[in-house]
């Protein structure tokens, strides 16, 4: 999934289209962590120029505040301990199957999960991120 895909980034979306174009890069996935307790963002864009660790938080104390875009451009050559982890099971009683994917690096540091109880298109979408980052990463 690409950045205008994501249904979550509400005002956010225009800052990353932005930077992006300001940035003159291309890209070629994205991935959203919402913090369901803060409602703060983390936005990680797989990109021809490399990572783009992003976090869209309240400037302040206040949620109800005015909130800022950060962000960190990586180097792909810079990212180290690139992985992709899944674990799957076989319900035999009910024929299901239960699957669980994790995107892990050590820099920068990411922990991206998804699972058949998030939801197929939670699947899709870290896949998708995965396949970019994997095909770039040094």
């Amino acid at each position: 999934m690409k950045i205008g895909e994501w249904d979550n980034l509400g005002r956010a979306r225009a800052l990353l289209q932005r930077q992006l174009g300001d940035l003159n890069a291309t890209e070629y996935a994205a991935h959203v962590a919402v913090n369901p307790d803060t409602g703060r963002l983390r936005i990680f864009v797989a990109t021809d120029v490399g990572l783009l660790d992003y976090q869209y938080a309240p400037v302040g104390a206040d949620p109800e505040g005015a909130w800022i875009l950060r962000g960190l451009l990586i180097r792909w050559g810079s990212v180290r301990a690139l992985r992709l982890q899944t674990d799957a099971q076989l319900d035999e009683a009910t024929d299901t199957t239960q699957s669980i994917w994790r995107l892990v690096a050590d820099e920068p540091k990411l922990e991206l999960s998804a699972s058949t109880d998030t939801g197929q298109q939670s699947i899709e979408a870290l896949l998708a991120f995965a396949r970019a980052c994997l095909q770039h990463a040094a």
